[in-house]
């Protein structure tokens, strides 16, 4: 028995089954493209360190759950370009139309899906990335704190042993046998104390566990530094002993993984949902809040402003106000006062106006930072949103371009999907960094590329609903054509200065700071 779906035809299912497939396949290889270049990224900070492999699968585990984000657009576009490029390829959009199934009708079951995966992604971004990134962040750190592997090179000193210093002349091919061997060795308690062991020869050998260092050297002599001597500032005595043979254990411990806090970087506003955001982002307000009263209340008392009213509120009388002051004239306040504490009043009342400022211009910085820190906490709140609706606008500009272009395949739609790719892309990162440096609303910044994709996705659905492709008449893009010859026919009859001789700009001139 077939499990069948209320309301669901056959023409949507066969049209569910087309895009599913094309979506399956463009989604792994972007998650694969994209993972690659995540590993390029940072294979400096791992090959070399012994990382063991299940760690390694967890960082690409955790990774890839946060590179879903990233490859969820360019899926969407190159599934529904392709979708649809082949319908309309084949004629199958045409057959559909000749029995009065619309292209509205035909994007209906998909765009339902649609709307079911744009939920699935605000949950997958609100619940899911916090926790992948924590985790796979906190690896980062602690995969580049890790320190490399023990591996000794001829003729260079190995010094990521914590309390050791160790350098070989040579290594036989064995990779166990050494000559020449130097080791420094300083002690934890006094980091001015030094021991020196010096052999001829020795042999390496490390535990099954790895972490302690076996070394067996021959021929060789120990200095060991009397530090505790009453003498060993004016004459440094040593101790000085021979062997045959000498075992040193050394302990690798140091180079093992650690697991370092998550709490510390738990904070960070990438690592929140939508609710602990909302929360950090009511607190900031607090704190603007507070330092904008103790502001208000610092100026009130030299100001005399009184204290209930908020600096927004002072600089808005201030700007409405009529009054005309007169300049302040010191030397008549200075006359009532003796010539011998002119100079003493003038100095102490420059000082205490540097200190107000100085005192003012640290709570403006305060309070700075915590905008700032507001902007970057609503701009990751906006972007669950806007990331979600994403995934609809997406569709709605790459379906009925793909049965208007009617090219299906891998190829053209692929070009295609890469341009608008980008463009959303460029427009994404400029909007939100306007955002967050408050050139422009947050919420204007994180919207920017949804603002500028739905006009764009209304046309195309529109036009591709009518059969309208954007070959022959279009009147905006005559519009912008006549615009062009205009500037054009202006920018050739403009005259140009060859000889500038004579020429002195003055203040009046527009152009004067130019030709300075």
């Amino acid at each position: 028995m077939k499990f069948k779906i209320p309301g669901l035809k056959k023409i949507d299912v066969l049209l569910l089954r087309s895009y599913v497939g094309p979506f399956a396949v463009t989604f792994f290889l972007s998650m694969f493209l994209f993972l690659m270049q995540f590993l390029w990224k940072f294979i400096d900070e791992l090959v070399g360190k012994g990382i063991a492999p299940d760690l390694l699968a967890k960082l690409i585990f955790y990774s890839l759950a946060d590179l879903v984000p990233m490859a969820m657009p360019l899926t969407i576009m190159v599934a529904g370009l392709m979708t649809f490029g082949n319908l309309s390829e084949s004629f199958e959009l045409v057959a559909m139309k000749s029995n009065g199934i619309s292209l509205l009708r035909a994007l209906r079951p998909i765009f339902l899906l649609m709307c079911c995966l744009a939920v699935m992604n605000f949950m997958f971004l609100n619940y899911v990335i916090p926790k992948a990134k924590l985790e796979q962040a906190g690896m980062l750190i602690d995969m580049r704190s890790k320190k490399p592997t023990f591996n000794l090179a001829e003729g260079i000193f190995y010094h990521q042993i914590e309390g050791f210093a160790i350098r070989v002349g040579k290594k036989e091919s064995d990779n166990q046998t050494v000559r020449d061997v130097l080791i420094y060795e300083y002690k934890k308690d006094d980091s001015k104390r030094l021991n020196v062991v010096r052999a001829e020869w020795g042999t390496m050998k490390l535990t099954n566990d790895q972490r302690v260092l076996n070394f067996t050297l021959y021929k060789g002599v120990r200095y060991e530094e009397m530090t505790n001597s009453p003498e060993y500032r004016k004459t440094q005595p040593f101790n000085q002993m021979f062997f045959e043979k000498q075992q040193i254990q050394i302990d690798l411990s140091s180079l093992d993984y650690q697991f370092s806090d998550r709490d510390l970087i738990a904070s960070d506003y990438r690592l929140q949902n939508v609710s602990q955001l909302f929360k950090e982002i009511d607190t900031f307000h607090l704190k603007c809040n507070s330092l904008k009263a103790d502001n208000s209340r610092y100026l009130g008392r030299y100001l005399h402003i009184p204290g209930v009213m908020t600096v927004d509120t002072q600089l808005t009388a201030f700007k409405r106000s009529t009054t005309i002051f007169d300049p302040l004239n010191e030397s008549r306040i200075l006359k009532n006062y003796p010539e011998t504490q002119q100079a003493t009043i003038a100095a102490s009342a420059i000082n205490h106006a540097r200190s107000i400022k100085s005192t003012v211009e640290g709570l403006m910085t305060s309070l700075d930072f915590e905008e700032t820190d507001i902007n970057l906490y609503k701009s990751e709140l906006h972007k669950k949103f806007a990331f979600s609706i994403l995934v609809i606008l997406l569709f709605l500009i790459s379906a009925p371009l793909g049965a208007i272009i009617r090219k299906g395949g891998i190829g053209m739609p692929l070009v295609i999907s890469v341009v608008l790719f980008v463009l959303f892309y460029a427009v994404n990162l400029t909007g939100e960094k306007m955002g967050k440096e408050g050139i422009v609303p947050v919420w204007m910044g994180s919207w920017m590329s949804s603002m500028l994709l739905f006009p764009i996705g209304v046309i195309i659905t529109y036009r591709a609903s009518i059969d309208k492709s954007f070959q022959g008449t279009n009147p905006l893009k005559n519009w912008f054509v006549s615009i062009w010859q205009k500037w054009k026919q202006k920018r050739s009859a403009t005259p140009i200065v060859k000889n500038l001789t004579g020429f002195k700009p003055t203040d009046n001139n527009p152009i004067s700071e130019e030709l300075e």
